[in-house]
């Protein structure tokens, strides 16, 4: 690991956000911290904070308006709203459950929430449609262009063209609960982190079956490098980051595990926007850097309280925002 200091006393700064985050976005320059007493708080590059009053109580999902100006929060209050840097704050939906997934995408412009059983389908800030599902809703994922949806739930996956209220769905089956998922960029392939500690994925349109176990604990975060050539995966105490290159992808590839830090497991992860650096946060909170060209590491911040539970890129890569359960955050230029 390079140097002794971490970057955040270097070339970072310490934000006492006041709760636990459950969700970092950048939006136009600032980032936005979605906490567990349904604040926002918002930090600029240099200086200037703010605490946002959003939800009645613990914000469970965020994700970036489309319109790259707010941001959209599913709190444990039922309710759907987006939040302006200023303050202002638009309610979206009130569905009278908890709003456990959000996602959103600007090539579509669509933003998807998910409630109990249902996918619920925004564009423009107005429901458009819903999806309804065999199940309770264990997560959901756009593809890059913002076009197909992936819903996973007890027994695998259904898979719909999003803006298509008619679609009646496509069933990618496979036995077990299935929570956590992502798509590759382009779509590829979808892959599920299941109740039993191990991922499961097909390869589309095909619909191979491939499969990833060996972690101790389940997996919550994933991230795709650019390209879509590597998944980087927490739930282990390494970032486990598996292959999608060739026409079987992982399929009797070992992964990579960069980072290992003794007993701590990773929590979060995220690729640098365009580069093959991954950002790796902990369960004791520490943080780090790995560059795969070189394995080159770096320390970003060192452990505290609560693990870390947000980690997100500014869009140019220059920055990084991170927090953990406890309350405490930082933003550190890279």
């Amino acid at each position: 690991m390079r140097g002794v200091t971490a970057q955040v006393y270097e070339n970072g700064r310490r934000l006492a956000i006041g709760a636990g985050a459950t969700s970092v976005h950048w939006i136009g320059g600032e980032a936005f911290f979605a906490l567990s007493d349904g604040n926002v708080f918002v930090a600029a590059r240099e200086g200037d904070t703010r605490r946002l009053a959003a939800h009645g109580g613990l914000i469970l999902s965020a994700a970036s308006h489309p319109d790259g100006k707010r941001l959209v929060t599913g709190g444990d209050d039922g309710a759907i709203k987006a939040i302006s840097a200023d303050g202002e704050i638009t309610t979206l939906g009130e569905v009278r459950k908890w709003v456990d997934h959000l996602v959103s995408n600007v090539a579509s412009g669509v933003i998807v929430a998910g409630v109990g059983k249902d996918a619920i389908v925004f564009k423009g800030d107005k429901e458009a449609h819903r999806f309804t599902h065999p199940s309770t809703i264990g997560g959901i994922a756009l593809d890059g262009k913002g076009r197909r949806l992936a819903v996973s739930h007890y027994g695998g996956v259904t898979m719909r063209l999003v803006l298509a209220a008619d679609d009646k769905g496509n069933a990618l089956k496979w036995a077990g609960s299935h929570l956590s998922i992502t798509q590759s960029p382009e779509g590829e392939y979808v892959i599920t982190g299941m109740q039993e500690n191990a991922l499961h994925g097909w390869r589309l349109p095909d619909k191979t079956d491939l499969r990833m176990d060996g972690y101790p604990t389940k997996t919550r975060s994933f991230s795709w490098d650019k390209r879509g050539r590597w998944l980087a995966t927490s739930g282990a105490n390494a970032a486990i980051v598996w292959p999608f290159v060739g026409k079987l992808g992982p399929q009797g590839k070992p992964p990579l595990q960069p980072g290992e830090r003794g007993e701590a497991l990773v929590t979060a992860v995220a690729f640098h926007p365009t580069e093959e650096v991954l950002a790796i946060g902990y369960s004791d909170g520490a943080a780090i850097l790995v560059r795969f060209a070189d394995s080159l590491g770096m320390e970003l911040d060192e452990a505290g309280e609560g693990a870390v539970s947000a980690l997100a890129w500014s869009p140019d890569g220059s920055q990084i925002a991170l927090a953990d359960e406890a309350g405490r955050g930082a933003i550190i230029t890279v």
